[in-house]
């Protein structure tokens, strides 16, 4: 699975770049509406490597996001200390995420060598 671009697309949140420390309620929030986004943009191993719409990716990926929140919430801090705090944890999430946006998606999912080779998604 390719996680490494994934979780970096997703960490690449900038609502919280500049801030030093988060509130966990609004940081799960924000990684909930932005990380299916960052996971289906054109240039994303999701859209580049299986035949979906945006709008079906965003559908698949939005379901693991909440799916990995729920799984992950309770072991995320009240208060995330940023940057460090929120790449950790939007690291976990997004493996989760991407991992089960991957299985559920993985009817359609092109076989050629750039999408089989791992390194051209880190």
């Amino acid at each position: 699975m390719h996680i490494k671009a994934l979780a970096a697309a997703a960490l690449a949140l900038p609502l919280f770049a500049s801030a030093q420390t988060a509130p966990k309620d609004a940081w799960l929030q924000h990684v909930g509406k932005n990380m299916p986004t960052a996971f289906c943009t054109q240039q994303m191993y999701f859209r580049q490597c299986f035949t979906v719409s945006v709008q079906e990716c965003e559908a698949a990926a939005a379901a693991a996001t909440r799916d990995c929140i729920s799984k992950h919430a309770a072991d995320i801090p009240p208060t995330l200390t940023m940057p460090d705090d929120g790449r950790r944890w939007g690291g976990v999430i997004g493996k989760c995420a991407g991992t089960a946006t991957e299985l559920a998606l993985i009817r359609k999912r092109i076989s050629n060598a750039r999408c089989n080779d791992p390194k051209q998604w880190q």
